[in-house]
């Protein structure tokens, strides 16, 4: 008889562990429980914060995830996981570097203090992301409403809930997954070859009036050698990198113990030369029914990370413009071997450059990271439907950095010093809950009592210590002692806090129809002063399932209908210092004073303390539909949201006369509203085909509404080469905003120039040429271009993020599709100001070839303006229109085929399943973006100065069961 597997995700309890997953079914059993199974889908238990529920009788906004095809794909955490694959859920990649962690957002940024989703693994509440392996989740569900306050003053940024895989019934089982693939860069920007880049600096300095000063390098006659390509840089710094990882899960158990065991080994190549990242993880997690009356288990895992990263951010030094810049008429290498610079006759006239490929080789940062958890726990049945349950977690992350910085000898950009710095980095969280739970039925009147206390504490310790000046740099000799200098910088550190907690909810159904949840949650936190270090949060939600009402009883076509409504402050610690109220003092070597003044050693705040501050807090309004048509074959989830983040956290400058440098102080409004959508279908076509489409979609609007005394904040530490400051915080409009110039296009001719006046005649770009741009004022601006002509350009946060699946099993073979994508961002490509503007950075830079498109009396359908050393008329040091894009995308984020092999083929060897695959990540993307990725990120609020690019993948793989 043929089995086959139907991708309907059906969920079931074992003890307390959730399990979500394809049925393995027969043709018979499918034609007997075909029907039972989709009526049992809206009765599936999803995990909520404290427990779980039937999902019918959720009233709050929560979501699971979609891991289809999960273990097939090869992932570096939790974030790639949840990418397109919950409506809310905005992931956004910070680039493509190995060791880099995306930026997940529910339901918007949250303000300027920013907001993180709290993370809870198996009940144990994280502080940050957590390192465990993607291949051991089994589900995740988001808290994404009011519903979150349950958590209290950690909550505003939404709830991630994560149970991973847990032992069943039955004899041992292991599971070998062994993946091994390449990866590759799908585009590269081009830079001029030799020949090119010194025809186009000599025309820009003809243009500009300044052959008396051009430099030998860029004259044909007297350095023809500068005509010679010998090098394509961007190809140098590429490669194509290898991934490799193997996974191995045991599992088994007997009525009253079960266990699994799950190992990884994950080993990444990036596509940069010397870049790379690996994971080792180790987990455990078994449960045993002691008595009738006692259940014990424990949750532990060890997870241990290292990598090697490039500096792709800088403007000056990053790798990627380091390549486009570099001129390739310089070899690799010299002949002797040793990494070449600028040839010396001429090296004056292209500037401060390194090495490309020598800056990578040289990176030495490792940064060894361990993750260790121990989580025992006990459940207690006190009386029917009465259980207490005492959970206890330790968890330490043991972090250390070493980066040795060599000397950079080659002629150009030289640094004759090196140095070495070691940091350590240490954390340790304790956390002790004891919840108390009830359930009662009364007829039709069914309730649900949750009650608990709660209490954490984190240490976080470290060091730095750097010295100076190393004879020899080899790696045998790359210790702290073995510096020449004897001068060292020497810092440490050790902050304390910690939280404690009272909880408690109520939920109510009448009948399953009518639904009410009511919960609060009181925290005090040791971050703030005494008198505000408690605060007390709630949620009230409900819901009405319509389709119990009896006159929906005839419509056959209609399997659920509930609508949802819910409302709740929620807290926001993410942007507390621990210097806020309690200033840590700073030593000053060279203070006066004294009755005979002499210099002397002193202590003294640079922060004021502000006793009274509180941690922010944000409410939340969320309005829900939940539907399911067919059978249940089709389902629809819709979510109406309004954020308000109040009480934002600024560190705000102090005028001179205050003594104190800054504070911390509560203010500012911010709001984020919008919409989600999730959609899912599966279908039953014959017992040899299934398949199922699930499709999700987010729209979001953020709004500054007040700041801290201010109308607007200047953001100036994500700026090119300190000329283009693109970003502010303007009341009004989206959050992190580009302010700039609104362009006209190009000066066709000097008519054009001489009428574009303003409304008192003048003249507003005087010293303008054709082929410049053109830089609309304000309307009802007079007088010369200026700062209050700027106009908000755009945000880099997406307006729309949205997800598509697909998943088809036919016979033996299996398919999954996924496409994941954005929409209405902008992108600030500060690349231009480098690669497309001839010497006006003060060196002269090989550029993008691009710059051959450049404007021209006979090439006027261009948008790139006229070739003209040094950039007179600013066409490149005004912020403008002219830097920000489009940054929308769509991506083929994955695809995967897979074919199960015929047991036949292999039952003599005792196997129980054998499965070969082919994945491919980011087959390709569909973008009007003109940088090397559209995905750069939030960390320099979506200014782009050439990030590390997305890797395109194609992986093999090897799943055998026993």
């Amino acid at each position: 008889m043929n089995v086959f597997k139907i991708p309907v995700s059906v969920t079931y309890l074992t003890g307390r562990v959730l399990l979500i997953g394809a049925i393995s079914a027969s043709p018979m059993f499918l034609a007997q429980k075909k029907d039972s199974l989709k009526e049992k889908s809206i009765d599936e238990i999803v995990v909520v914060g404290y427990g779980t529920q039937k999902k019918s009788k959720v009233s709050g906004a929560v979501s699971e995830a979609s891991l289809d095809k999960l273990t097939s794909r090869s992932l570096s955490g939790v974030g790639e996981v949840l990418q397109g694959k919950a409506p809310g859920v905005t992931v956004v990649n910070e680039g493509g570097d190995p060791n880099g962690s995306p930026k997940v957002n529910i339901r918007g940024l949250g303000g300027i203090n920013g907001e993180t989703p709290l993370y809870v693994v198996d009940g144990v509440v994280f502080n940050g992301t957590p390192s465990i392996n993607p291949n051991d989740i089994q589900d995740i569900s988001v808290l994404k409403d009011a519903s979150a306050a349950i958590y209290g003053a950690r909550s505003s940024g939404g709830v991630i809930l994560i149970t991973t895989k847990k032992g069943k019934k039955g004899n041992l089982t292991v599971d070998f997954d062994v993946k091994y693939g390449v990866n590759q860069t799908w585009r590269l920007k081009e830079s001029l070859n030799a020949a090119e880049f010194q025809d186009v600096m000599y025309k820009a300095y003809e243009n500009a009036g300044k052959l008396g000063s051009l430099p030998i390098a860029f004259n044909p006659n007297q350095y023809p050698d500068g005509r010679i390509t010998r090098t394509d840089w961007m190809k140098e710094i590429f490669r194509t990198g290898t991934i490799q990882e193997y996974n191995v899960n045991l599992s088994g158990g007997s009525e009253k113990s079960r266990y699994f065991v799950g190992m990884n080994h994950r080993n990444l190549e990036g596509i940069l030369l010397n870049t790379q990242a690996k994971r080792y993880n180790f987990r455990v997690n078994s449960e045993h029914k002691v008595k009738d009356w006692l259940t014990i288990g424990e949750n532990m895992y060890y997870n241990y990370s290292d990598g090697n990263t490039a500096d792709t951010k800088s403007g000056y030094t990053g790798a990627l413009v380091a390549a486009m810049y570099y001129p390739p008429n310089v070899p690799v290498y010299t002949p002797n071997g040793a990494f070449s610079g600028l040839p010396i006759d001429v090296a004056g006239g292209y500037g401060d450059m390194i090495n490309p490929v020598a800056y990578l080789k040289r990176i030495s940062i490792r940064n060894p990271t361990h993750e260790i958890l121990i989580n025992p726990y006990a459940e207690i049945t006190l009386a029917k439907d009465l259980k207490f349950r005492s959970n206890f977690s330790q968890t330490f992350k043991l972090g250390d950095v070493k980066n040795f910085t060599y000397r950079v000898l080659e002629v150009g950009k030289i640094f004759d010093t090196n140095n070495l710095e070691y940091q350590s980095n240490n954390s340790s969280t304790a956390l002790a809950e004891q919840l108390l739970t009830y359930k009662i039925a009364a007829g039709k009147h069914n309730f649900d009592f949750l009650g608990g206390f709660t209490f954490q504490k984190t240490i976080d310790d470290g060091f730095v210590a750097k010295s100076y000046d190393f004879r020899s740099e080899a790696e045998v000799f790359q210790h702290l002692q073995n510096a020449a200098d004897t001068n060292k910088d020497v810092s440490s550190y050790r902050f304390k806090q910690s939280l404690v907690s009272y909880l408690a909810r109520v939920n109510y159904d009448y009948a399953g129809k009518y639904i009410v949840s009511v919960l609060g949650r009181r925290d005090g936190s040791s971050l703030v002063a005494k008198q505000n270090r408690f605060a007390n949060y709630y949620a009230v939600s409900g819901a009405w399932v319509v389709s119990k009402e009896n006159f929906m009883k005839d419509i056959s076509w209609l399997s659920s209908l509930k609508l949802r409504g819910s409302y709740g402050i929620l807290g926001n610690l993410g942007g507390i210092s621990p210097q806020a109220v309690n200033p840590l003092m700073t030593r000053d070597n060279n203070v006066i004073f004294g009755q005979d003044p002499s210099q002397n050693i002193a202590y003294y705040a640079t922060t004021r303390p502000n006793p009274d501050l509180k941690w922010g807090k944000s409410e939340q309004t969320n309005f829900g539909v939940d539907a399911s048509f067919l059978h249940n074959s089709l389902s629809l989830q819709f979510d109406y949201f309004v954020k308000n983040s109040k009480d934002q956290i600024f560190n705000v400058s102090l005028p001179s006369t205050a003594t104190y440098n800054n504070q911390y102080v509560n203010a500012g409004l911010f709001q984020d509203k919008g919409y989600e959508l999730g959609i899912n279908y599966n279908k039953v076509v014959s017992d040899d085909f299934t398949f199922s489409v699930g499709a999700t979609m987010s729209q979001l609007k953020n709004t500054v509404k007040q700041l801290a005394n201010v109308d607007e904040i200047f953001i100036n530490d994500n700026g090119v080469r300190g000329v283009l400051k693109p970003t502010r915080v303007k009341v009004g409009d989206p959050l992190y905003s580009f302010y700039g110039y609104k362009t006209g296009g190009i000066f066709q001719t000097q008519e054009e120039i001489n009428n574009y006046k303003d409304a008192n005649g003048n003249l507003i770009q005087p010293n303008a040429k054709p082929g410049d741009i053109k830089f609309l004022k304000k309307e009802g601006n007079t007088g010369a271009l200026n700062n209050n002509d700027f106009v908000n350009l755009g945000s880099p946060y997406p307006k729309f993020s949205y997800g598509f699946s697909y998943n088809m099993t036919w016979k033996n073979f299996d398919l999954n599709l996924f496409f994941q994508g954005v929409y209405g961002n902008k992108i600030f490509n500060g690349m231009k100001f480098i690669s497309l503007n001839p010497g006006g950075t003060g060196q002269n830079y090989n550029m993008d070839k691009d710059i051959l498109n450049a404007w021209t009396p006979q090439n006027t359908n261009t948008d790139i303006p006229r070739l003209v050393h040094g950039d007179p008329s600013g066409n490149y040091s005004k912020v403008s229109d002219f830097y920000v894009e489009d940054g929308s995308y769509l991506r083929l984020k994955n695809l995967t085929i897979g074919y199960s092999l015929p047991k036949e083929l292999y039952s003599k060897l005792e196997v129980n399943k054998v499965r070969i695959y082919m994945t491919s990540n980011n087959l390709f993307t569909i973008t009007k973006y003109t940088g090397f990725d559209p995905e750069v990120g939030m960390n320099s609020y979506g200014v782009d100065t050439g990030r590390y690019p997305q890797a395109r993948s194609f992986i093999f793989g090897v799943e055998i069961g026993l």
